[in-house]
């Protein structure tokens, strides 16, 4: 007893506990290398693990056939300008539907690999025994209990990066048997089959378009019988498992090293990047709580627990490194337990893969984008597809949704999102904010430079001139908000992949693309209305809905950051938009849907306009009504409804933007918008722009005090700035907003200082 009782530990500090099971999968406990994941749920005297592919992807849909109506783009417009966007939509897909356009069709759907069901003896569960535990630090989930006969167990789960596998153990201190069941999913698209041997089980899923994929489990004591998909073992005190899952190539039967020394190089390598960030704003006495305790405080206070906040920081972290590397997350991350997802668990790209992968720069994780570009990569035709045979374009229109595919079939006369194009362009900024990060040349070149000319192909071919030479972008649409001629984020987007190419070839040494010149030169200004406000759609026709989940207007501000202090009037423009978004979404409790990912944009928007009560607020609004799991993976909706990652994906860099914003390649904003929670604390290893690393970051606004070490890994000249109503103490007789810092490659940076805070009547 005692041996596995300290085998397991002290209750991780960074993780979380707990002395409830979980009776639904979203709430299990989860594992994974970027590649496979695990989940682990259920009655502890029972109990099932799931496994999970990234690239497990139900072939079910026709997602295939794409209606070439292209030729009608002419008449589309005339309609638009005389009867409206509504009757527009509805010819085009009439259109389309003469083709053979099935309507909209979901996405094929995300679906796990394999349910492993357990069941230990006979027994019960003794009263108050149980505890389970997720070391983020470690990647590891532990379960305890002891049972009627004062038998302990012991249940260990994690996902070796470094062997690609998913690793499973049980473990008492007296003899048990053990039943396990491969679960059959009776799927009439997957056809599965399986073959025993006494030490493994190797389960073949085949698709209906003969793609397949290969789960091979293998034990470490030998089974006792094996009956109609059952695997008895019996009188063992411990079996432990390995587990594989090949996509499409013939399953292998590898030698392995033991269970506890993959454990032990995993734990080592897991712990060594986990740990290069970290976040402290609490005590370990605080860090040890279950999180029943802080969350029945939450309750009672009717205010988030301090440790919460830093909580979910981590567990956000411990999403993003399990779930992405060569894996691109899906709105679920790596993780799913039945074969009916929301929203087919596929990649939605009109904002949750924006968001889902948003932290890796500032994370140090750069490493991990392997999996974005490479599936855009295989998307690529299907792009250009899209983009030739709906408006004859050359160049890239990227869709809302895909898995097994990107062609574009997700829409209709309700959901008319073939009229977005701003994916491509939206997308491209993650191209670009690699480069910054890492100055790959390499990469620039011969990737980021394809990508910016193919998306401003698109729009070469797609955009109308005016009489006066100004460029209409007809049709238009702000990403399920509704049709107007020249939506603010098409102008936007457009503007920064222009930007970013003249960058790029600045860079690079190439010449710039006439054609594209005059696209830019001919955009539209933003519109602002009577009221002063920044709006939406640069359509004097089209009416403003500030009661909506997506911040589409909002993307020349804190995704482009082409809206600053220095914009005057569009500053102050879009500070009023902003209001009315806050008053009537944001916190309205009758908005049109709760929505983590408006949240996030939301709180992103805060910190650009240096709003730190709101970003306090749109993280509030998540937390308190408990739009997350018992793992901390958020939901989508608020109370527990659809387990969705992309906030996860967000976290992160909203507390890393609030401490220090980049105003540019080499202009940071210390303390930008920091919520009351984050005025005191302690961070490492922030990544800047520029291969800037912020070693560490010690601060206290109430008494004043910074402190902060840097190291850069080129030589590079950078410059540190304070929000209007802060300074730096005298320097030389003088107080400053303003400090230019000389950085060596390689050289550790000490900078220690005096902040003084005077109060701005607004």
């Amino acid at each position: 007893m005692e041996k596995i009782k300290e085998s397991s530990g002290p209750v991780p500090i960074h993780g979380i506990w707990s002395n409830r099971h979980a009776d639904q999968w979203e709430n299990g406990y989860i594992v994974g290398n970027g590649t496979i994941g695990g989940v682990l749920f259920g009655d502890p005297s029972s109990g099932t693990l799931i496994g999970n592919h990234h690239r497990l992807f139900l072939k079910e849909n026709d997602m295939e056939h794409l209606p070439d109506i292209a030729s009608h783009l002419p008449e589309l417009r005339k309609i638009i300008s005389s009867d409206g966007y509504q009757v527009g939509i509805d010819f085009f897909e009439e259109k389309a539907i003469e083709q053979d356009y099935a309507g909209l069709t979901m996405s094929d759907r995300y679906h796990p690999a394999f349910q492993l069901n357990l069941a230990l003896d006979n027994t019960t569960v003794k009263k108050n025994s149980y505890v389970r535990q997720l070391d983020y630090q470690k990647g590891l989930v532990t379960e305890i209990h002891q049972d009627s006969s004062e038998r302990w167990y012991e249940k260990q789960l994690f996902s070796s990066e470094k062997e690609n596998v998913l690793a499973f153990s049980i473990e008492s201190d007296q003899p048990f048997d053990l039943t396990l069941s491969l679960e059959n999913f009776q799927n009439e698209r997957l056809n599965q089959t399986v073959k025993y041997s006494p030490t493994t089980a190797i389960q073949k899923n085949s698709y209906q378009d003969d793609s397949f994929y290969t789960t091979v489990l293998e034990w470490t004591s030998s089974s006792e019988s094996i009956n109609n998909n059952e695997i008895y073992f019996k009188q063992i005190k411990k079996v432990e498992f390995i587990i594989r899952i090949f996509w499409n190539e013939e399953e292998e039967i590898l030698a392995t090293k033991n269970f506890k020394s993959i454990l032990e190089e995993h734990i080592t390598d897991h712990k060594k990047k986990y740990d290069q960030s970290s976040l402290q704003l609490t005590t370990d006495e605080e860090r040890s709580r279950s999180l029943e305790s802080i969350v029945e405080e939450m309750k009672r206070t009717n205010q988030v627990p301090l440790v919460l906040y830093e909580k979910l920081y981590d567990a956000s972290r411990y999403v993003i490194h399990s779930s992405i590397g060569e894996a691109m997350p899906n709105l679920q991350g790596i993780w799913g337990g039945d074969f009916s997802p929301a929203w087919s668990g596929d990649y939605t790209m009109d904002t949750n893969i924006q968001l889902a992968i948003s932290s890796l720069n500032s994370l140090g994780l750069s490493e991990k984008f392997n999996g974005f570009f490479s599936r855009m990569k295989e998307y690529e035709k299907d792009f250009e597809e899209n983009a030739m045979k709906y408006f004859g374009c050359r160049g890239y229109l990227v869709p809302a949704h895909a898995s097994t595919t990107a062609k574009h079939v997700h829409w209709n006369r309700e959901w008319p999102l073939v009229f977005w194009t701003s994916g491509a362009g939206w997308l491209a900024h993650f191209y670009q904010e690699y480069f910054d990060y890492t100055q790959d040349k390499d990469f620039l070149k011969k990737v980021a430079l394809p990508f910016f000319k193919k998306t401003l192909l698109f729009y070469e071919d797609f955009i109308q001139y005016k009489k006066d030479g100004t460029g209409l972008i007809q049709p238009s649409y702000s990403a399920e908000n509704g049709m107007g001629d020249n939506a603010t984020m098409d102008v936007a987007v457009i503007k920064e992949v222009f930007s970013n190419l003249s960058k790029a070839c600045d860079t690079l040494g190439e010449k710039l693309p006439k054609n594209y010149k005059k696209l830019v030169v001919s955009l539209p200004q933003y519109a602002v209305n009577d009221e002063g406000i920044l709006k939406e759609w640069i359509d004097p026709n089209k009416e403003e809905n500030y009661n909506h989940r997506h911040f589409s207007q909002f993307y020349p501000l804190f995704q482009s950051k082409e809206i600053t202090k220095k914009t005057s009037k569009l500053w102050k423009a879009t500070q009023k938009a902003f209001d009315k978004k806050l008053s009537a979404w944001l916190l309205n409790k009758e908005g049109e849907t709760s929505s983590s990912h408006g949240r996030m944009h939301a709180a992103m928007c805060a910190i650009s306009l240096e709003r730190e009560e709101d970003v306090e607020s749109a993280l509030d609004e998540l937390i308190l009504n408990h739009a997350w799991y018992d793992s901390l993976v958020t939901a989508h909706y608020n109370e527990q409804e659809v387990f969705n990652i992309d906030a996860n994906g967000a976290i992160p860099k909203i507390y890393h933007d609030a401490l220090i914003y980049a105003e540019s390649e080499t202009t940071f904003t210390l303390f930008k918008a920091l919520p009351s929670w984050l005025s005191k604390g302690k961070a490492k290893g922030i990544f800047l722009p520029g291969q800037v690393k912020v070693e560490e970051l010690e601060w206290d606004l109430q008494n004043g005090k910074l402190s902060l070490k840097l190291e850069a890994q080129i030589d590079c000249k950078i410059v540190l700035c304070l929000k209007d109503n802060y300074s730096f103490a005298e320097r030389k007789g003088l107080k400053t907003k303003e400090i230019e810092l000389q950085l060596k490659k390689g050289l550790q940076y000490q900078f220690e200082s005096i902040i003084s805070r005077k109060e701005i009547n607004v």
